[in-house]
């Protein structure tokens, strides 16, 4: 994930009123980077812009939910995906989590604070990511920098010992 503040999430939602409920929660819940679309079709067009979660359903008009993760995935792996679907079926689910999905939300009156849920765990989960990365660079800039400290101190030890004699 590029941005943890205020990722870029596309919603790719063929039902205008879902579509606006989505947005609208979201927005109110201050994620305000958000672009929509009513087709994959539509999506892949804007993809170069990289977003960071891709909400979509899992069948609409043209290429599937499915098709265009795995489309996407190909040159973006590091775009997450959430499934915002009315199949209510567990192995279409458990299926598109193993193909890389992040979540698979069933559309009902819960969904879209399930949606803010799996969303904000995505950001917070990027989050600890970047610190882990950062604490180890940090530790290894550390012995790296005692190295060279290290054979300085050595360097500096024998050149001296041969300018005294």
């Amino acid at each position: 994930m590029q941005k943890t503040k205020n990722p870029l999430i596309y919603i790719v939602q063929d039902s205008v009123i879902y579509r606006d409920l989505i947005v609208g929660y979201l927005k109110q819940k201050k994620f305000t980077n958000l672009k929509t679309f009513k087709t994959g079709e539509e999506c892949l067009k804007e993809i170069f812009r990289k977003p960071d979660i891709i909400v979509l359903d899992y069948s609409f008009d043209g290429i599937t939910g499915l098709e265009l993760m795995k489309r996407v995935q190909l040159d973006h792996p590091e775009i997450d995906f959430i499934f915002l679907s009315g199949q209510n079926d567990v192995e279409v689910a458990v299926n598109i989590m193993k193909m890389g999905a992040a979540d698979y939300i069933e559309k009902n009156e819960k969904a879209p604070q399930n949606l803010l849920h799996s969303i904000e765990y995505i950001v917070s989960s990027t989050r600890s990511e970047k610190v882990k990365k950062g604490f180890q660079i940090g530790v290894v800039g550390f012995f790296i920098m005692l190295f060279l400290t290290i054979m300085i101190i050595i360097l500096m030890t024998i050149f001296l010992e041969d300018f005294k004699l």
